[in-house]
């Protein structure tokens, strides 16, 4: 396992059509296209599309669903047991959370692999709890 470096992270937002808990795996480039209008869609200037080269990598898409604003989703390491890709998922809730809805999602590259990615889910608070 290997931490994700800032390379690796394609993109974080807390106010995103993701309104559900997902957990994506994307492969190839029409649904990533397609993953990345929905992802970006409120944003009043959506980024343009990154690029990936979808023969040597695979992008994972973690959300959260309805948090609050300050909670945040992160995939922390990524790697391989047992010959098989693993993607460790942080949930992180605030103590003293502010007031509102928030959908935190975030997208990152890793190595591409043939087989079903494993999500390993850990939660926990912010520090200052």
């Amino acid at each position: 396992m290997r931490p994700v470096g800032a390379d690796d992270r394609i993109y974080y937002d807390d106010v995103t059509a993701f309104r559900d808990s997902v957990r994506l795996t994307i492969s190839d480039p029409d649904t990533w296209r397609s993953t990345w209008l929905r992802a970006t869609q409120a944003q009043a200037t959506p980024p343009a599309l990154p690029e990936v080269d979808f023969q040597r990598y695979m992008l994972i898409l973690v959300s959260a669903g309805s948090l609050k604003p300050g909670d945040e989703i992160h995939v922390d390491s990524v790697g391989l047991q047992h010959g098989r890709p693993v993607a460790v998922v942080r949930t992180t809730v605030a103590c003293q959370p502010f007031p509102g809805n928030a959908y935190p999602l975030e997208i990152i590259r890793m190595r591409r692999s043939d087989s079903a990615v494993t999500f390993l889910e850990r939660r926990g608070k912010t520090e200052d709890c």
